[in-house]
């Protein structure tokens, strides 16, 4: 990173001495270069530094994607790759790997005989041509996000006189928005009930070997059915899903010492996602999604209950425990997989409807239909359109969902809302009707 000085001269001039690192050379000798640069003299000593600063880095980023060894010789596949690198930093790991991936299947292999500056807005649109009818609306933007962050930082360091991406249209198939899956208010209650009932399981019947903890290929007895509930846990990570509308690896990470149970309130300060050493606990998808949720009476109740259950089974557990303090876990108190909660909710879905289906008068006679088959993602989905139809307002049901703003969360969510927009349209015409 660049290094400033500052210098004021006899007369009171004040100029910023800046190094920049070049890395070193083959002798293994430090190369940097030096330069001096006069700030605004009219300025505060706090706005000449950080404008001296913002002079520094960007000075630091055109040498590092190649500046000044001219734009018209570098080549697409050269600036993308220092561009990545670059990025790395700033980007979550997962992210940079999917970034790495759309680069090397796609994206160089059309353009890698291209100069950065040749590259006009025809050849971006011939590309997304290429993806037609091949992939998904969100797989096509993701296509679309690298290359815009490509040509956008060649345009702010004056590699090119503009950004190529940001008049380039995409075929009107791409610019369909997938449509979200979610439970409607309605729906939710009837999964919220779901969880409370009890299903016929079919459980794989262990051998002796297996029982004692050898887990190598032993033949089993075959399998046996029993009536049982929803475990306790997964009760829980649902309900935390549809209450609160966490993501996935928000309600992974989560940790005892997340819930305050006084003021019914649980932390978001971290979440299970793709790091460099496998899925592990990293910081939330961005600044705002550090937040505290309240939650519910009702929810208090299921987790004091669930911690009761939880502690028991930690001492049942005893010196077999290998876990720390987290909320969801696998058999030796480790954190639950990376997919398990998925699995068991597609199972889930899946006993529930057949239960409806097996005893149609029961399944009536307590209101209970069958659910569609949504994703996971999809309960946060359902809780931001139960805050939505509870007249919440878009402003708090961003920041109750961690968003980065409220056009986030109106542009997710815009389909899910017709409904709730046609009910106001109602509502005031009833409203006319009564005071005409």
């Amino acid at each position: 990173m660049a290094s400033l000085k500052r210098v004021t001269h006899k007369n009171g001039r004040v100029v910023y001495r800046i190094v920049i690192s070049l890395g070193y050379d083959k002798e293994g000798r430090k190369r940097t270069r030096s330069l001096t640069y006069s700030v605004d003299q009219s300025a505060s000593p706090r706005q000449q530094e950080r404008e001296a600063l913002k002079y520094a880095m960007g000075l630091e980023d055109r040498i590092k994607y190649g500046h000044d060894s001219g734009a018209v010789n570098l080549s697409f596949e050269e600036f993308a790759g220092k561009w990545l690198e670059t990025a790395r930093d700033s980007l979550a790991y997962g992210t940079y790997v999917g970034y790495e991936q759309l680069l090397r299947s796609r994206i160089l292999p059309y353009f890698k005989a291209y100069k950065i500056a040749n590259v006009g807005t025809a050849d971006i649109e011939a590309f997304y041509k290429t993806l037609a009818g091949e992939y998904s609306p969100g797989t096509v933007r993701r296509y679309a996000n690298v290359l815009n962050g490509i040509f956008g930082a060649a345009t702010r360091w004056n590699l090119i006189p503009g950004n190529p991406c940001q008049n380039a249209r995409k075929p009107k198939r791409l610019k369909e928005t997938a449509k979200l899956k979610y439970f409607t208010p309605g729906q939710s209650l009837i999964f919220l009930k779901s969880l409370q009932m009890t299903y016929e399981v079919q459980y794989r019947k262990r051998s002796r070997k297996q029982r004692e903890g050898q887990t190598h290929d032993t033949p089993g007895g075959g399998t046996y059915s029993r009536i049982s509930p929803v475990p306790m846990q997964y009760r829980v990570f649902y309900t935390l899903s549809i209450f609160c509308g966490f993501r996935k690896g928000e309600t992974l990470a989560l940790q005892w010492s997340d819930i305050d149970f006084e003021k019914k309130e649980i932390s978001i300060s971290k979440a299970v996602g793709k790091t460099e050493h496998g899925f592990d606990s990293k910081e939330p998808k961005n600044r705002v999604s550090v937040r505290k949720v309240p939650f519910s009476d009702s929810l208090l109740e299921l987790l004091a209950e669930y911690r009761e259950q939880y502690d028991r089974y930690r001492e049942e557990v005893g010196s077999g425990w290998q876990g720390g303090d987290n909320l969801f876990i696998r058999r030796d108190g480790r954190r639950m997989g990376q997919s398990t909660s998925y699995q068991h909710f597609v199972s889930h879905l899946k006993r529930y409807n057949r239960w409806v289906a097996q005893h149609p008068g029961q399944a009536a006679a307590e209101g209970l239909v069958p659910l569609p088959q949504i994703p996971l993602h999809g309960l946060r989905h359902s809780c931001a359109t139960l805050l939505n139809y509870l007249e919440v307002n878009i402003i708090d049901i961003s920041k109750y969902l961690g968003h980065a703003s409220c056009s986030t969360t109106m542009n997710i969510y815009a389909h899910s809302f017709e409904e709730q927009k046609r009910m106001a349209s109602d509502k005031l015409n009833e409203f006319i009707r009564r005071n005409a």
